[in-house]
């Protein structure tokens, strides 16, 4: 096949399909720009690539006008980059086939595998909750995606019952689409599983920013009581210290307490649950040494949460020197998980209260922020009255 294209000189020529092909923009670069933290270039190269080849997302039809795992990082970029505006422009017209068509033809109803990678159920459900104005279709869309992953689990795992053929598991990723018949019964419970409940979660922390509290205790206790992962009772700590309930909390972590010996990240969980127990009883000296000893087991972000708990407590306990230290630390020992907003506004406050000199130290701050943090992060974060200009961004946050 042909295409048209403009010479150097304005002429239209032939182009042919070996040419398109090499202005393709395809999933692998995709996921090399996500894994460099280069949001916004793998925008600009979709954009590009939709502009020279004069396609939108979707055709006249609805139905998408380019290989669905590109789509889905496309949207998870703009998803990161909080680009609400311009997602709810594309991705309105694929919302029929985000709701109807499915992988195996099925029709909307039946429980069968969609058609769209997950990401893009998911960013079609919950974008309309990053906005005031949109907060309440949000909400029931997430519901909606929450009930689907449920009977979609519960359908697998029926049909596991007779699949004797079908015990290991491995991993299906949420962004791009498995084809049909390449995951078994397993993997698909899973991976519909973790689905239901992250929504689940992302739903009780939208609550809770709300402060409708009851809503995200009802969801996190049907966690707590389905699942054996202890992570989500700690959760449902947090939301009871919300509350200023700090009886009921004390009794969640003390039903989450390990037989002696067991070791592992839980007792992390645990003794970092135990510190925001002292911490809400203001006993801020008492905080430290459980904190410390949970940033010192905790793997991952969990020691990131832990060392961010150990220096705000060290902050009320008016040792800001060694707090901003352990923050400062934390930024420049791995930025991969330590580039978090509350971490860098944490941070920022301390700068505040140590020093009438504060802005100098946000600068830097920000600087290094510009230089070394994906171009997804918000820069605002350091509250610098007059910051160097971050296109494609804006302060809303989750």
């Amino acid at each position: 096949s042909r295409l048209e294209a403009p010479t150097m000189e304005g002429e239209v020529r032939e182009r042919t399909e070996a040419e398109a092909m090499t202005m393709a923009f395809t999933a692998s670069e995709a996921r090399a720009m996500v894994a460099g933290g280069k949001w916004k270039e793998l925008v600009r190269s979709f954009e590009a690539l939709a502009s020279s080849t004069n396609t939108g997302v979707h055709d006249k039809n609805g139905n998408p006008a380019h290989p669905l795992d590109v789509l889905a990082y496309y949207f998870l970029a703009l998803y990161r980059l909080r680009e609400n505006e311009k997602i709810g422009r594309t991705i309105e017209g694929l919302a029929s086939w985000i709701a109807g068509p499915t992988s195996d033809g099925g029709s909307h109803g039946e429980q069968v595998e969609p058609a769209a990678p997950f990401l893009l159920l998911w960013v079609h459900a919950s974008y309309k909750l990053l906005n005031k104005g949109t907060q309440d279709e949000g909400l029931s869309r997430m519901y909606e995606l929450l009930e689907r992953c449920r009977a979609l689990r519960s359908s697998y795992q029926e049909k596991l019952q007779f699949d004797v053929g079908s015990a290991d598991v491995t991993p299906i990723c949420d962004l791009e689409q498995c084809a049909p018949g390449a995951a078994n019964t397993a993997s698909l419970v899973a991976a519909w599983d973790r689905r239901h409940k992250t929504c689940a979660c992302a739903l009780a922390c939208h609550h809770c920013h709300l402060k409708q509290f009851r809503p995200a205790l009802r969801i996190l206790s049907e966690l707590t009581s389905s699942s054996q992962d202890r992570e989500y009772g700690a959760l449902l700590a947090h939301v009871l210290l919300q509350m200023g309930d700090v009886r009921s909390a004390s009794k969640v972590a003390e039903g989450m307490a390990r037989p002696a010996g067991e070791g592992g990240g839980s007792d992390a969980l645990s003794g970092n649950l135990d510190g925001l127990l002292a911490f809400a009883r203001d006993d801020f000296q008492g905080c430290l040494p459980k904190f410390e000893k949970a940033s010192r087991e905790a793997p991952g972000e969990a020691g990131v949460h832990a060392r961010n708990n150990l220096a705000v407590g060290h902050m009320y306990c008016r040792d800001l020197h060694v707090s901003i230290k352990i923050l400062e630390n934390e930024l420049s020992g791995d930025r991969t998980r330590a580039l978090r907003r509350p971490l860098v506004l944490n941070l920022c406050s301390m700068y505040e209260l140590a020093s009438t000199k504060c802005e100098e130290s946000k600068r830097t701050l920000h600087a290094w922020l510009l230089k070394n943090a994906s171009d997804d992060f918000d820069g605002e974060t350091t509250r610098l009255q007059k910051l160097p200009s971050q296109p494609g961004t804006t302060a809303t946050t989750a």
